[in-house]
């Protein structure tokens, strides 16, 4: 139960995270937009605030979109596939969905290791680039979990439904 209780915090805190960077960047974006159009004075730092903050806002909600299976889906074939058929699909699909995320870790985790010896910074503010490809990996790699264990449910229903075809012991 334990560890429930952490999974469920730490949704909560990605989500918490993710909602005060987005409105971060819509407040932000406010404030250029009235000191650009109206004062003649846009925000310094506006546009590096915005991209970054959107850049960590979509990779800390990757998880959370996975574990909600709220993805963007175009489902053209689904109604007329049969159950079995419609599960080995789902099986088919986030296994490439997970193994896609661990190459796109592995990826952002070497860039981020780039940006370090580089020692690169952004421009305006000077934040350290690193960080943010580390935090951009790591939450691809979380959401591998979130695909992992989708395939982990789908072989679930399978062989829930081979028991209910059974039937009782006797």
């Amino acid at each position: 139960m334990n560890g429930l209780m952490t999974v469920g915090r730490f949704k909560k805190f990605l989500g918490v995270t993710a909602n005060i960077l987005l409105t971060v960047i819509v407040v932000v974006t406010c404030i250029d937009v009235i000191g650009r159009y109206f004062l003649a004075a846009p925000l310094l730092g506006a546009h590096e605030i915005i991209t970054l903050a959107m850049g960590m806002m979509i990779y800390l909600g990757m998880p959370l979109v996975t574990a909600a299976k709220e993805h963007l889906v175009v489902d053209l074939a689904s109604s007329f596939l049969s159950p079995r058929i419609r599960r080995i699909q789902q099986i088919i699909v986030n296994s490439i969905s997970a193994l896609t995320l661990l190459l796109f870790s592995y990826l952002l985790f070497e860039y981020g290791v780039g940006l370090a010896e580089d020692q690169m910074i952004t421009e305006d503010f000077e934040i350290e680039q690193a960080p943010i490809a580390f935090l951009m990996a790591v939450m691809c790699f979380m959401t591998i979990f979130g695909f992992i264990f989708q395939i982990y449910q789908e072989f679930q229903n399978k062989y829930s439904e081979q028991r209910k075809k059974l039937g009782p012991k006797n």
